[in-house]
């Protein structure tokens, strides 16, 4: 379970930096265009962000996920 989570949770950071960079291009984009463009541009901003959001939407679901599985996962007692 642990390595699934770690695994899941390689893969969010990475689409987060990712959609990080992406936004980042597009507001210089959207600084340095000018007419028709500029619109276009903004809009993309526009997408990249709501996609932020729902990375981070899917990120808060996989911490409570993990929670809500360790609080099911069984205990071990050590104790002779």
């Amino acid at each position: 379970m642990t390595f699934e989570f770690e695994e899941r949770q390689d893969r969010i950071d990475q689409l987060s930096k990712l959609l990080s960079v992406m936004q980042d291009v597009a507001r210089k984009l959207a600084n340095e265009s000018h007419g028709r463009s500029y619109d276009k541009a903004r809009e993309l901003n526009e997408i990249l962000h709501r996609a932020r959001l729902q990375m981070d939407a899917i990120e808060t679901a996989e911490r409570w996920q993990v929670q809500m599985e360790r609080r099911r996962a069984p205990r071990t007692n050590f104790e002779s």
